[in-house]
């Protein structure tokens, strides 16, 4: 290939890659809930944490208006325990509570007031707690399936212009993911939640299941490598990964339950 055509398919890659990584974190449940209020005619926009831990727990209201007064409504989840209330105190600029802490996989279901206005208690926001999961172990984690969805997304590209080297990218792509989902995977999800795998068959936790799925697709594809149809095989293998990796991170994930003590998939 020219490295024109190389470079043109590396960018759509790097594209294909990003815009899906931003997508599955950002249609998340754990991603912070943005809304916008008024008082006395000035609008303040404000962010609600749907993931804590034991360091991070604090909801911080950037209201500058100290006529402002807010309570923080909060309960175990998924639970029938009637809500406790606290009021947030003022800091500088800001109206600032604490989450009380929970179990890694513990979660809390919350609305707050603001003056006389009610926000998400009719949809109460859920928010789960994780342990501290070290840099070390986290950036490895991140980095291979991340390089996984991009040697996918450079693979498909090659698969679907009938190009040369699509084998070597499967091939890279299952390293990557094996080692990414599987091997620094599992031990992210330990330091976080206490368990080292909550897919199939132990759970129904779709992180891990669209990994399993993903790595199953790419595997019975190299059935194929010798066979005509490989090129739409690896159309189809590729296709499914990106797909199913588009799946809003966290989603049905490892949930406490507060009457047994154990870690379970989420309802």
């Amino acid at each position: 290939m020219k490295k024109s055509t190389i470079a043109l398919f590396w960018a759509l890659a790097i594209v294909l890659t990003l815009a899906t990584s931003v997508y599955q974190r950002k249609t998340g449940p754990t991603n912070p809930k943005k809304t916008t209020i008024t008082i006395n005619n000035k609008e303040y926009k404000l962010s609600f944490p749907r993931s804590a831990t034991a360091n991070r727990n604090t909801i911080t209201l950037n209201i500058a208006d100290t006529s402002a007064n807010a309570q923080l409504i909060y309960r175990k989840y998924p639970t029938n325990d009637a809500f406790t209330s606290v009021n947030f105190h003022r800091k500088d600029e800001k109206l600032i509570a604490d989450l009380p802490i929970q179990p890694n996989a513990g979660k809390l279901e919350y609305y707050v007031k603001i003056n006389d206005q009610n926000l998400f208690e009719e949809d109460a926001l859920i928010v789960r707690f994780k342990g501290e999961v070290p840099a070390g172990v986290l950036i490895p984690h991140i980095i291979f399936m991340f390089v996984s969805m991009l040697f996918a997304a450079y693979g498909l590209i090659l698969a679907i212009a009938n190009k040369k080297n699509v084998v070597r990218y499967l091939i890279l792509t299952l390293i990557t993911l094996f080692i990414g989902g599987f091997i620094f995977g599992p031990i992210v999800q330990k330091y976080a939640f206490g368990v080292y795998w909550s897919g199939f068959p132990f759970g129904y936790d779709l992180t891990d299941n669209k990994t399993l799925i993903a790595l199953v697709i790419l595997l019975i594809n190299m059935l194929f490598l010798k066979k005509k149809i490989f090129r739409i095989t690896s159309i189809i293998a590729f296709s499914v990964m990106i797909t199913i990796f588009c799946i809003p991170h966290s989603l049905r994930g490892s949930e406490l339950n507060h009457q047994t003590g154990v870690v379970e998939t989420a309802r």
